[in-house]
């Protein structure tokens, strides 16, 4: 009998949740044109991308996976340093 009861109230609760979340009201449209954005972030994300990609290839080489070890965090960061100083 617990079982049955509580079986009601659970769906009795679920139920109300459900009907708490409707919305009568009609969607506002807008007409305005979407502007796309790009960001450029120069050297800086030149740099990680060429750190990165270098830092996989290493990991590839090796048949590793880069957040295996903390060696390759090492390796990213020596690359990373170094060619920002080239910026």
């Amino acid at each position: 009998m617990k079982k049955i009861i509580f079986a009601m109230v659970f769906v009795f609760a679920t139920g109300t949740m459900m009907n708490a979340n409707v919305s009568t009201e009609t969607p506002i449209t807008t007409t305005a044109k979407a502007i796309e954005i790009v960001e450029d972030f120069g050297c800086a994300g030149d740099c990680v991308r060429w750190a990165r990609g270098n830092t996989f290839e290493i990991a590839e080489d090796i048949g590793d996976h880069p957040n295996d070890d903390d060696m390759y965090m090492e390796i990213y960061m020596r690359y990373y340093t170094g060619c920002l100083r080239g910026c």
